[in-house]
């Protein structure tokens, strides 16, 4: 019988089947909160599943993935990028049973941070009709430093042509902000895995960030940005407590690119920010979400997680920006950098 001689093939060869002779395919359409465990750590992402009369297109946290469905066997590659900048992928195989799928996973690739082989699990997003709104606001001021939990750290992102062509012409070396001592701004700033200190007072929160030396304030209040307020990478950032998540909207953005990879983000995005407190109050935890669709086909999502360290001490960050254009100069690069200039903002 077919079916026999199916479950005896490998994956890969399961998939080149033609279509008639493949099982029925399961319910694989739809959101999934997809947890993955290397051993060390455990990471969390959404991935949604789409099916189309082209076949089966998937995303993990707002970025493409590859995806190969068969019966109720699944196969996703999705790439990331370590501390260190190495990219790599990450490949899931499994099995949809119960309205639920696991199976296991093993990193693909070079990078500087391995990952050892383990299981994998998924359960389907769970939409509560009704929540409760009342402001239950919990103490989240503090020291914190940052943990490499949590975070799928998703490299490329579902791109519209603009945010496409903008990419394409983009060179990390020389446009990125950071390499000349130019602060890049949100959302990039609250995921580097630098502490930092969240103060409390009437109406605002106010956080200090070592990368950069940065500084927030969270308006609890409600109030507009200033008329006279010009438009920043940190922009403007109104709070409010919804339960004990304290979910910050930011706007009045000034452009700047979302990580190291150099996606634009405009000045119409608007950031979403959503942070939760463990019961022991010790850990925090953070989805970062970006709304662009002037670049972004689907909002790129990050999160991440930090553990309140009261020793935790918050450094002067230096930067010497002569080290960048100096080097640019005795290679001869200056006049190619300056041509450059609608590269950088």
């Amino acid at each position: 019988m077919i079916a026999k001689t199916v479950c005896k093939l490998c994956l890969t060869c399961l998939f080149a089947l033609p279509v008639s002779n493949m099982a029925a395919e399961a319910d694989f359409a739809g959101r999934w909160m997809v947890s993955l465990q290397d051993q060390k750590r455990t990471l969390v992402g959404l991935l949604e599943l789409e099916r189309s009369e082209d076949g089966w297109t998937a995303y993990l946290e707002g970025g493409p993935a590859q995806v190969e469905i068969d019966g109720n066997h699944i196969v996703v590659i999705a790439d990331s990028r370590d501390v260190r900048g190495f990219v790599f992928d990450r490949k899931l195989v499994g099995l949809l049973e119960n309205d639920a799928m696991s199976g296991t996973y093993q990193q693909v690739g070079s990078a500087a941070q391995k990952e050892a082989p383990g299981p994998w699990h998924a359960e389907r997003e769970v939409v509560v009709a009704a929540v409760d709104t009342t402001p239950k606001p919990v103490d989240i001021t503090g020291m914190w430093t940052a943990t490499q939990e949590l975070d799928f750290r998703k490299y490329t992102m579902a791109l519209t042509p603009a945010g496409k062509e903008w990419l394409e012409n983009y060179l990390p070396y020389y446009d990125q902000p950071d390499v000349r001592c130019t602060s890049i701004g949100l959302p990039a700033i609250a995921t580097y895995s630098f502490p930092f200190e969240i103060i409390g007072s009437e109406n605002r929160l106010t956080m200090i960030y070592e990368y950069s030396s940065k500084v927030r304030r969270i308006w609890l209040d409600g109030r507009q940005a200033n008329k006279f307020m010009p438009p920043s990478r940190m922009g403007h950032s109104n709070g409010r407590w919804e339960g004990s998540t304290l979910i910050i909207d930011t706007t009045l953005l000034d452009k700047t690119v979302r990580d190291f990879r150099g996606e634009l983000i405009s000045e119409n995005a608007r950031i979403e920010e959503r942070y939760s407190l463990s019961e022991d109050g010790n850990t925090l935890s953070a989805v970062l979400t970006v709304f662009d669709p002037d670049n972004y086909a689907r909002p790129p999502v990050r999160r991440r997680r930090w553990v309140r360290k009261a020793d935790t001490e918050i450094f002067p960050y230096t930067c010497d920006p002569d080290s960048f254009y100096l080097t640019m100069y005795e290679d001869g690069e200056m006049d190619m950098y300056i041509e450059r200039t609608d590269q950088r903002f």
